[in-house]
């Protein structure tokens, strides 16, 4: 890898820079319900202080342009055809429009109507003041503005992380990432106490109002991620070109020490795709193409922000490297995480496995980081590493992942249980527009199974059309388990969309225990589509949306997603995944997780501990069995029962299989009733 490409991107360039190019209209379409252009005047007038304050950055060759730095004023007429746009989409195919409607007391359908009265008599910065406060209102990360593809993957970054542990009523906000060129003091451990003069709990609390979760804490979390990294397709950049941040050192336990200091940082603009021409993670096959770009699930800025904490604090994972050793991070107490072994994988920007060292023998961990690496690599990439993890028992970590396809995320769940997945349901809104877009040829192929329930439910009076998955039970239930110890699941209040979808089916498919850091996961609940993809199906119907202006985009929850198995028709939107609920500790952030990592370790020792290995010699037609914690074990050949077998005092068993037989299964149980082990195994094609 290039140290010097790789320096120059995490440089990007100066947030000034972009503002004088490109001056902003103000609060333009995106997140922020109340940011506005205050204090950019000052702002300009204070500019040459901030270069002196910013490193020199590279000048780009054009100014970045588009709906939230675009110098251009909309007309009257893209006024209209913009609110038009978005009034039709929020209508006519919002999913979730009756519970937002019904939980935050709006109707943003009415806010709209009434913008479009107002467009000749608001200003610019007014206008997109009120449209933005709109969609903000919705609490839906799903359903966003999206600009223009010049500003695809741009984030506004401070060039260090700010995370928070302890009790919510009185968090501590610690420094734990920090990018070179900063002051020698400011260094992962310190604790903040202030920003831009106000203090942090409060200017977080502030800015959470902002943001797009539908709890205090998922808006709180998404707040506190946001104190350093924006995406500029999905928000407007910050009101400010430089934070002034006041900060305390601490000791070993991590009490404040001496006084409080400050440090003035500038916003700077970074891309990752200056090292990484692929972001999707990896390629997407034709044939699987065309369907995986209408079913995502996907928090589309925090899945741009991930991608930025990549090239700022692990550029080699963005490159597709990874080291061959890892250290164990040790904590300013002293304390350190386990020792672990990398186990290298191909999809660095996705996936993350480790053996990790404990008493008693080691424990696999497997870090999903997006689901956004298409099934057809992601699912076998996933087979390939589990029989390199220790067969004790495995630690799923969600924590922080923003979704990608919901066929990635349900397909994977089949490999760490013997059970049958019961895939997640979705479901249209019932409106003439979406029985309308039931009935085109161009969208038969994708909406054919709602169809028949659209039509009826007009005569029954029902909100939604019938919950269909839309991973089919096959594909969900197609490979079966490979890896057979006790496993668990870790996730936070920023698991999102498929990653809510990836924890309901784990929970509700009755995986393992699952934790969760926070009151529950992000609460997407929905599938994604973009008005971009929704446009040209419709062109020529009586359906035909407006092209928006100014390169503006828009994604929308499109069917609502409900939990199936023992939770089934339960939503998932602004309510998420309850787990046992987690408080991370400062070691946890500044050491590796280890009070986490003991936590789930002692969760997985109270599991029942079983392995049933297999080999397979198709010469003679045999099967080597070895086992242990199963009582009983059942073979099936070609879905026919075979043979059945008690191993109290059978260490190992081998046995034969028909001629002509095409599928092996065997089933392991320990007890009557309790199926622990489970192997699928296709002896021809």
């Amino acid at each position: 890898m290039d140290s010097t490409r790789v320096a120059a991107a995490q440089h990007g360039m100066a947030l000034v820079d972009v503002v004088e190019r490109a001056p902003r209209r103000g609060s333009s379409v995106g997140i922020s319900s109340r940011r506005t252009t205050r204090g950019l005047a000052a702002g300009r007038k204070a500019a040459a202080g901030a270069r002196r304050a910013a490193a020199d950055a590279p000048k780009a060759d054009a100014a970045l342009t588009g709906p939230f730095l675009s110098p251009r004023s909309l007309s009257v007429a893209e006024r209209l055809r913009l609110v038009d746009g978005v009034e039709r989409v929020i209508e006519g195919v919002f999913a979730h429009l009756p519970l937002k409607r019904a939980r935050y007391g709006i109707d943003p359908v009415q806010r709209l109507r009434i913008l479009r009265t107002q467009v000749e008599q608001l200003s610019s910065d007014s206008f997109h003041f009120e449209l933005a406060d709109i969609v903000t209102r919705l609490r839906d990360a799903h359903t966003r503005y999206v600009g223009p593809a010049s500003l695809s993957d741009k984030v506004a970054a401070l060039p260090f992380l700010v995370e928070v542990f302890g009790d919510g009523a009185a968090p501590t906000y610690v420094v734990t990432h920090v990018s070179d060129g900063l002051d020698a003091g400011f260094q992962p451990g310190v604790v903040i106490e202030h920003w831009n003069g106000a203090p942090i709990d409060k200017a977080v609390r502030r800015h959470a109002d902002e943001e797009v979760g539908g709890r205090a804490d998922s808006q709180r979390a998404w707040s506190v991620q946001s104190l350093t990294l924006r995406s500029l397709q999905y928000g407007p950049p910050p009101d400010e070109l430089w934070v002034v941040v006041g900060y305390r050192a601490t000791d070993a336990a991590g009490t404040p020490t001496g006084p409080e200091r400050e440090i003035r940082v500038s916003w700077r603009v970074i891309d990752p795709q200056e090292i990484d021409q692929m972001p999707s993670g990896s390629p997407v096959g034709r044939a699987s193409a065309a369907r995986l770009r209408r079913t995502r699930a996907v928090h589309p800025a925090a899945a741009a922000i991930r991608r930025a904490k990549m090239l700022l604090f692990a550029p080699g994972a963005l490159a597709g490297e990874q080291a061959d050793a890892q250290p164990t991070p040790r904590a300013p107490s002293g304390r350190k995480a386990p020792k672990a072994k990398l186990i290298p994988t191909r999809l660095t920007q996705t996936l993350k496995a480790e053996s990790l060292e404990a008493p008693g023998g080691p424990f696999g961990y497997l870090r999903i980081y997006g689901f956004d690496s298409a099934p057809e690599f992601f699912v076998p990439e996933l087979i390939r590493l589990i029989p390199q993890l220790p067969a004790n028992g495995l630690v799923i970590d969600v924590r922080g992942n923003p979704g990608g396809y919901i066929l990635a995320a349900e397909t994977a769940l089949q490999l760490f249980t013997p059970r049958t997945i019961q895939p997640t349901r979705f479901s249209l809104l019932v409106t003439p527009f979406t029985r309308a877009l039931a009935a085109l040829p161009a969208l038969q192929d994708e909406l054919a199974p709602w169809r028949e329930s659209l039509e009826a439910a007009v005569r029954n009076g029902e909100l939604y059309a019938q919950p269909i998955p839309i991973s089919t039970f096959e594909e969900c239930n197609a490979i079966g388990q490979h890896y057979g110890g006790p496993v668990m699941l870790v996730a936070d209040a920023t698991t999102y969309s498929s990653g809510d979808l990836f924890s309901a089916g784990f929970v509700d498919n009755g995986l393992g225990p699952f934790v969760c850091v926070g009151e529950a996961t992000g609460a997407g609940g929905a599938n994604v589509w973009d008005y971009g993809d929704l446009r040209p199906l419709l062109a020529g119907t009586d359906l035909e949306l407006p092209m928006l202006p100014d390169g503006i985009g828009m994604s929308f929850s499109f069917r609502r997603a409900t939990r199936a198995g023992p939770s089934e028709g339960l939503p998932i939107e602004d309510v998420g995944i309850r787990g046992t609920p987690y408080a991370m500790t400062r070691d946890d952030l500044l050491g590796g997780n280890p009070d986490l990592l003991t936590h789930c370790f002692d969760l997985l020792r109270q599991q029942h501990l079983s392995r049933l290995d297999v080999e397979l010699k198709k010469t003679t037609r045999t099967l080597k069995l070895g086992h242990a914690g199963l009582t009983r074990l059942d073979v099936l050949f070609d879905g026919h029962p075979g043979q059945s077998f008690r191993l109290d005092s059978q260490p190992g068993i081998e046995l034969r299989y028909p001629a002509g037989t095409r599928r092996v299964e065997l089933a392991g149980f320990n007890g009557e009733e309790a199926l622990l082990q489970r192997r699928r195994l296709l002896l021809q094609r």
